[in-house]
């Protein structure tokens, strides 16, 4: 019985061929990872001020920028004066990456100059991600 042996030859192109394959989809998949790496949340407080206008009034301003590569559904910004009240402002435009927001509040505000006070940022991004940052600020006045 004359069975033929399968070339040398033709065995060789096969083998590099899948190996040429397997290289394709591992280097498709690494590129896909390396964009997922790629994307970040992230805010910055550009300036913040708090600045005491009286016994029970005061500023509070600031400025937030999107330094990250994702859009932010909502920016939530809230700190507490010196009685414990809750000062809040929530954004919730999109902000785009490299945007940025200022807002400002006077209000019924009870802060002693000189005095130090924790300003929390909360965005939440078009995915549902959530990111935080905090920042004291001395106020003014």
């Amino acid at each position: 019985m004359g069975h033929r042996a399968i070339s040398p030859a033709i065995t060789s192109i096969f083998l590099i061929g899948l190996a040429v394959t397997g290289a394709v989809s591992a280097g498709n998949a690494m590129f896909k990872q390396n964009d997922i790496s790629q994307k970040s949340a992230r805010l910055d407080i550009l300036d913040a001020q708090l600045i005491r206008l009286g016994d029970d009034k005061a500023y509070f301003g600031f400025t937030v920028k999107n330094t990250g590569t994702v859009t932010f559904a909502s920016v939530n910004i809230r700190m507490s004066d010196g009685t414990g009240a809750l000062q809040i402002f929530t954004d919730e435009s999109l902000l785009e990456p490299g945007d940025q927001i200022s807002k400002y509040l006077i209000d019924d505000m009870v802060l002693d100059s000189g005095v130090k006070y924790l300003v929390h940022i909360d965005g939440v991004t078009t995915s549902g991600s959530a990111y935080s940052i905090a920042q004291t600020v001395t106020a003014r006045g």
